[in-house]
């Protein structure tokens, strides 16, 4: 299935196979990209976990056109990297709970602690007082808030 095909409920959460963790606002972010995601594949076997628990792996994506107008994107060519929208094929996966989500992020923050504190110690201040607002999270879009996570766009 493709991208255009699901009904994503956003934010939507990426875990990618070595354990970093992005994430999607919206659809706009979800499917745009910079020149070394689709060079490195950088989302190949990527998790996607929309705000209700409904998850798939991505499988492939591809280019299909800019992401910006073309004014923009001949400017963000010369000044900062331009945008590329971006399909990606995706297999539906079972469901998984809220508390699943928050053991995976936990474990993604432990396994790199640097991305979170001023440390690369998990027992950092500041990673575990993020560590607990994660665990106390009611939601995918109070985790993504808490961590300031983003889909490195520019990449």
């Amino acid at each position: 299935m493709k991208t255009s095909d699901v009904d994503f409920h956003f934010p939507v959460l990426g875990f990618t196979p070595d354990k970093d963790i992005w994430a999607f606002p919206d659809l706009n972010t979800l499917t745009s990209c910079g020149p070394k995601t689709l060079r490195e594949d950088m989302q190949a076997d990527m998790e996607l976990v929309g705000a209700d628990g409904c998850r798939w792996i991505v499988r492939s994506l591809r280019k299909t056109g800019r992401a910006e107008p073309l004014a923009i994107w001949l400017i963000s060519h010369l000044l900062s990297t331009p945008q590329s929208r971006i399909e990606h094929e995706l297999d539906p996966m079972a469901p998984v709970t809220l508390d699943e989500v928050k053991a995976r992020v936990c474990q993604s923050m432990e396994l790199h602690p640097g991305y979170y504190g001023d440390t690369d110690t998990v027992e950092d201040e500041e990673v575990q007082s993020q560590l607990a607002s994660v665990r106390s999270a009611k939601s995918i879009a109070e985790i993504q808030d808490v961590l300031g996570l983003d889909s490195f766009m520019a990449y």
